[in-house]
């Protein structure tokens, strides 16, 4: 296995790789990484299969408990979202052996630099979306990538707030994602929400 020093993206591979497949890094960014205690390519394979297929699953239950409480079956909806809950714990669990939890540190430059990637992926996937005529996925692309631009922001911010041990409150947005650092705002900037869509986050 090797990691990037640049994104810290875990790629199983046996040969270095000639660039990260995430950032682009080249070969010398990717060092030899081990996993404690596991070997064999095929459980390292089979564990990041399984975080893909459990965090999936946590996202689509939500999702599904959303709907249930829009349709007024709250039973349903709790077990949804304990169901969730259990699914999100097994890919804690599949990311954790996969060693891609590190010191809070690098997990904060980690997520800055994916933020950075995922905000320079949509532009290309906006102008694809509106190619093909489908301009409502075109705006949901476009909330994403604002918000992730904004998300890097953030975790750059939080290296410093680590530093200070400042005490800051986020509130997100509950229609586009967008993520405030310190206030709640009237009005979503991103998406226009009003401040009522918004969820402290403790």
């Amino acid at each position: 296995m090797w990691k990037c020093t640049n994104c810290h993206h875990v790629e199983l591979a046996e040969d270095r790789p000639l660039h990260c497949p995430v950032c682009g890094a080249d070969a010398e960014k990717l060092v030899p990484h081990e996993v404690a205690g596991i070997k064999g390519t095929k459980t390292l394979t089979n564990l990041k299969a399984g975080f893909i297929a459990e965090s999936q699953a946590h996202q689509r239950n939500l999702a599904f408990a959303l709907k249930a409480e829009q349709e007024d079956f709250t039973q349903v909806a709790r077990l949804f979202r304990a169901v969730a809950e259990a699914e999100g714990i097994h890919a804690f669990n599949h990311l954790r052996l996969l060693g891609g939890v590190s010191d809070t540190q690098e997990n904060l430059e980690a997520a800055f630099e994916r933020e950075n990637l995922a905000s320079r992926s949509y532009p290309e996937f906006i102008k694809e979306a509106n190619e093909e005529g489908n301009t409502s996925v075109a705006k949901i692309f476009s909330y994403s990538r604002d918000v992730e631009a904004g998300h890097a922001k953030l975790y750059k911010k939080a290296l410093d707030h680590m530093v200070q041990e400042t005490d800051t409150k986020y509130y997100v947005c509950g229609v586009c994602g967008y993520v405030s650092d310190g206030e709640l705002p009237d009005q979503c900037p991103i998406c226009g929400a009003p401040k009522e869509k918004f969820r402290s986050i403790d």
